[in-house]
């Protein structure tokens, strides 16, 4: 596997603010009027940034089961008959993560088509992980209670892990139940190229319950200007987010992601 992927440069793009400090108040502000930001400080005192290697997840939850795919997010539209996943352990996977003889390369179609870790969602079982980082954002007014029962089980199925070598792609869409969106860079750098609620229609989206989030076959990487026609009149924002760094996305913000090294 490459051990970097190249930046994706996007002719036009805006940049995304990278800021520190930011009050809830300005939080609120941003939410209101739909502007993403990638906050530099929000991992402070996250002792996962020294202890969460690729190692150590292989160290010390090798025999956790990993679902793994070469596409992804699954786009239930599309991609059916053409996706390949494979449940694979986190030892193994963190060998194919990190170049290391591994039993996944082997099963990898192309070299472009890299196996994703993007489903793994600890949080339920190994609730010490949770000593390492924080599910909530020092400046940002949470509605997801804490607390057991329901709104337990509602916060841990949302929150991720996600792990992968350089080259992993989160296809084009914005999130399920339209809620905000964060992601911290916990390890390696990732391109984020986003596009605001209001060029929805610009990017042919398939239609469907807002509540499962919204896909769209177009790739900002490779545009198909031809097939996606409207897509030329999208807004796009570009902004890589570097390891201790954690991108912070409004509701229904379009957002396509690669891993320039392993993430």
């Amino acid at each position: 596997l490459a051990a970097t992927s190249p930046e994706v440069v996007v002719p036009g793009a805006r940049p995304v603010d990278k800021v520190a400090g930011l009050s809830e108040a300005e939080m609120t502000l941003r939410f209101e009027r739909s502007v993403p930001v990638v906050l530099t400080d929000a991992q402070a005192g996250w002792s996962a940034r020294s202890k969460w290697t690729f190692q150590w997840m292989h160290d010390n939850f090798g025999q956790e089961e990993m679902v793994v795919s070469d596409m992804a997010p699954f786009f239930p539209h599309t991609d059916r008959g053409k996706i390949q996943t494979v449940s694979t352990s986190m030892r193994e996977y963190m060998r194919y993560v990190l170049g290391e003889i591994n039993g996944l390369r082997c099963l990898q179609r192309d070299d472009d088509k890299v196996f994703y870790g993007n489903g793994w969602a600890p949080f339920k079982e190994h609730e010490s992980l949770l000593e390492d980082v924080s599910d909530r954002l020092y400046c940002v007014r949470d509605s997801i209670p804490r607390g057991a029962g329901p709104a337990r089980e509602f916060n841990t199925t949302l929150t991720k892990v996600f792990m992968g070598p350089a080259g992993t792609v989160s296809r084009l869409h914005h999130d399920t139940y339209a809620t905000h969106v964060w992601l911290s860079q916990i390890r390696g750098r990732k391109q984020f190229i986003c596009y605001p609620p209001v060029d929805t229609e610009c990017l042919h989206c398939f239609e469907g319950d807002e509540t499962e989030g919204r896909t769209s076959l177009f790739d900002p990487s490779a545009p198909d200007y031809d097939t996606f026609y409207k897509a030329r009149s999208a807004r796009a924002y570009s902004v890589i987010v570097e390891e201790g760094e954690t991108v912070v996305l409004p509701s229904k913000w379009w957002h396509w992601a690669k891993s320039l090294t392993p993430s």
